[in-house]
This record gives C-alpha cells, structure tokens and sequence, in this order.
C-alpha cells in the first residue's frame, strides 16, 4: 500500500468537486476498500475521499409509499430502524445475518452497492424489493434500477465523479410475504455460498407480485423475473412454487471454488427459491 491524500468533506458538492480531476476513491465504512487498498501496489489512488461525515447522505425514512435509504446506511442501522421492521422485514434478516457486529456498524447500503461483488448480502434483498439507486455528480442527478446499474462482476454503472446518495424501493405494503436465506459455511463471518430473497406482494391466496433474487450464483446478484412473471397474478402452489424455482437456476451461472461446487450451487439455486416461497405463503413441502 502506497501513500495517498486524505479529505473528509461534509457536503456532497465538496466531496464531488474534491475529486474533480484526480485519482480518487471515495469510501463510506470501508470494510472493502481498505482490504483492497492492501493490495494495491500499482499506487493509482492519489486521493481517498470519506465519505462518512456528510450528514445528508444518513437516514431512513418512508413517504408517500416509498422507503429511502440514505447511502451511508449501515447495516446496523436497518437492524435498529422501526420502519424498516415494519415496512421491509426482510433487510431486517438480511442484517442480522450480516457479518459481525463491528462490521455491520461501518458497511453501508451504497458501499455494498458499489463493491459490484456477486456475494454482496445487502443487494439480493434489495433486488426483491426492486430498488433503484440515486446518483449524484458533477452532472447533476440521476437515478437508476439496481438491477441495470450492476452490470458486471465488481462492475457497476457508476460515472466520474458520481456517488450514491440514496437507494429507493416502493413499501411492499401490509399484505406482504418475504423469505431471506444466507447460506454458507458458517453462521457468522462468513461469505456467502448462495444467497435468495424473496418477496411476494399477496391478495388472499393469489400473488399480486413477485420479487426474486439470488446471490453468489452469478459475476453479480441478480432479480429472477421469469420467476417473478410465474407468480405474478396466480394462486401460489408447491407445483407453481417448483416452476418458479426451476426458473430461477435456470439464470444462475455459478462457478467452482473453495467454498463450494458449481454443481451444488446450482442446486440450491433451486432449492432455496422453492423453499422461501412455499414458507413465505405456508405452503408444506413435505409431500406426506
């Protein structure tokens, strides 16, 4: 690790016109940069921008139907928050599941976000929920769906300059169902092996709308909408709920590695989908 200059700015202005023209890196918590700065000896990063004191960019809170994270959530902070246990549960799971608790005090939403890694725990959840992300730079504002900004393995649609101001979701509102499952090798600390959210908006017994999407299995996490379109407007069975699942391997590439196989991971691909959706709408799957 080579020697770098250092500025934390308190507006998103200052922190946008400190980059202006550099080698920057912004950070938030850093839980990933610093472990990737380690390693860098090429020396690229001039600059190193903190974000965490631009008090804009902290909160949550819920109007008119829709939830906003600001960037600099933690995963703490989703824990803790009242509206987030009431309105989206599932980031509530999410969370706690999240690493250790020094960790989950200094990762943020936006962080997890722009890391563009297929085993970013925040982003499955998100994805389910149909999250957007707003954006802010040296061209002014922008915002875009979460599944079209990551676009590549730790690569996302991210413009010089810009920064992640707030992630957005439209409230799944009272009638919601959701499921959220972390597997991996161990409870705590652990990086992801298979990752799956699942989000179904109901009406009695038929689903109004689906949200599907899976972790770990692909160069980034990624929404299962042929899933999701299966679902959509049907009464949810443990045979709908098997199409479903099938659809959602279908899309997985997954690869080998030492956490686990290919092969395994495409299994649960299926398996995880199918049981988060007949648990969420208290369907048994044991055929006796």
């Amino acid at each position: 690790m080579r020697g770098f200059d250092f500025v934390a700015p308190s507006t998103v202005q200052a922190a946008i016109k400190a980059a202006k023209g550099k080698k920057y890196k912004f950070i938030a918590g850093g839980t990933n940069f610093m472990p990737d700065l380690r390693h860098d000896h090429t020396g690229e990063t001039k600059l190193v921008i903190d974000l965490m004191r631009i008090k804009s960019l902290k909160g949550i809170s819920s109007a008119k139907g829709t939830i906003k994270l600001g960037g600099l959530t933690t995963a703490t902070d989703l824990i803790n928050s009242k509206i987030i246990a009431q309105e989206a549960p599932i980031l509530t799971a999410m969370a706690a599941k999240f690493a250790g608790p020094i960790i989950r005090n200094r990762a943020t939403v936006s962080g997890n976000i722009i890391d563009g890694g297929p085993a970013a725990d925040m982003v499955p959840p998100l994805l389910a929920l149909k999250a957007s992300v707003k954006l802010t730079g040296p061209k002014g504002n922008r915002t875009v769906t979460l599944d079209k900004f990551l676009t590549g393995y730790r690569k996302t649609d991210i413009k010089p300059g810009e920064i992640i101001t707030e992630v957005t979701f439209p409230a799944p509102g009272k009638g919601h169902l959701h499921g959220y499952y972390k597997l991996a090798r161990r409870n705590a600390m652990a990086i992801t092996v298979v990752g799956a959210a699942v989000i179904l908006k109901m009406k009695g017994s038929t689903c109004q709308e689906a949200g599907i999407a899976l972790g770990s299995v692909s160069p980034t996490p990624v929404r299962c909408l042929e899933a999701e379109k299966l679902l959509k407007g049907k009464e949810i069975t443990l045979a709908l709920a098997q199409e479903a699942a099938e659809a959602c391997a279908t899309i997985a590439t997954p690869i080998d590695d030492i956490r686990a196989s290919a092969e395994y991971r495409k299994l649960m691909c299926e398996v995880l989908p199918r049981r988060l959706i007949c648990q969420a709408a208290g369907i048994s799957i044991d055929p006796s």
